[in-house]
């Protein structure tokens, strides 16, 4: 039976994916908590419906653009707003 070590390629590649992994868990110098204003309106609804909660800064400017959506045929969007 033979042991097949690591290459560093290998070692290297595992250090990246652990990063990736915890950037979600490490905090950014100069973040603050902040108000995340999120306005939708969906198929079926009668009227737009909102709510707002606590969030990071990073984290409601990463959602404000990924979630970002408007269709104007169906009258369904999504917007959020990062803020007081």
């Amino acid at each position: 039976m033979q042991v097949k070590w690591s290459t560093g390629r290998d070692l290297a590649i595992s250090f990246l994916v652990l990063v990736a992994l915890a950037i979600p868990f490490m905090s950014i110098p100069g973040d603050h908590v902040t108000l995340m204003h999120v306005r939708f309106h969906t198929r079926g609804m009668a009227a737009p419906r909102a709510f707002t909660a606590h969030t990071l800064h990073s984290v409601c400017t990463v959602m404000a653009t990924a979630l970002a959506y408007n269709d104007p045929r169906t009258g369904q969007y999504t917007r959020i707003s990062c803020g007081p």
